[in-house]
């Protein structure tokens, strides 16, 4: 998935795989391009950042401890990120398993929005992110912190696994009626 965050002015948009969805749905919706936000390292994350960048001019923010291309504000852990044209505040996470240098966004609410999570790979309906660089342990750790969150918080992950993760979870937990109630939906 691509999130973009918008006013019907300006937006950001968060983890840009594909430069021309990007490009196309700023252009129908008469969207100026002010930042990109980058979880990780991944191309399926990262492939547009520099094509937007380059034609916006805009500010890309992404992780520290990651090798991103095309970052200009290195983030970590409890790192602020200031949206002044969204009038958003943007606290960063650190959420090692994924990748060993991935990070979430979080937007508290405001005027503007909700709680709202981008949390890249982390994770997913039903389940989370797959480990490529980072351990079990890792991934659980980031997982509990993510947990810490308002309970309200809506989350966008970047992938959809939805259905596949909950033909495993019943299979693992078939005595499970949420995971079961949730699978039939």
């Amino acid at each position: 998935y691509l999130w973009l965050i918008s006013n019907h002015k300006d937006a950001v948009i968060v983890d840009p795989g594909d430069e021309k969805v990007v490009e196309e749905y700023l252009n129908q919706n008469k969207l100026n391009l002010v930042g990109i936000l980058v979880t990780h390292h991944h191309a399926d994350h990262t492939a547009g950042v520099k094509q937007l960048k380059d034609r916006y001019h805009c500010p890309v923010w992404g992780p520290k401890n990651d090798p991103v291309k095309h970052i200009d504000h290195f983030c970590q852990q409890n790192d602020q990120i200031e949206i002044p044209q969204l009038k958003i505040q943007i606290q960063v996470i650190s959420v090692p398993g994924n990748t060993l240098g991935h990070i979430a966004y979080f937007i508290p609410t405001s005027e503007q929005i909700v709680n709202s999570l981008f949390c890249g790979d982390t994770i997913v309906s039903a389940g989370c992110g797959r480990l490529f660089e980072g351990k079990p342990e890792q991934m659980w750790h980031s997982i509990q912190k993510l947990m810490q969150l308002p309970p309200d918080t809506l989350i966008y992950p970047a992938h959809e696994y939805t259905l596949s993760n909950l033909k495993f979870a019943t299979q693992m937990e078939p005595e499970n009626q949420d995971l079961s109630n949730y699978y039939k939906v």
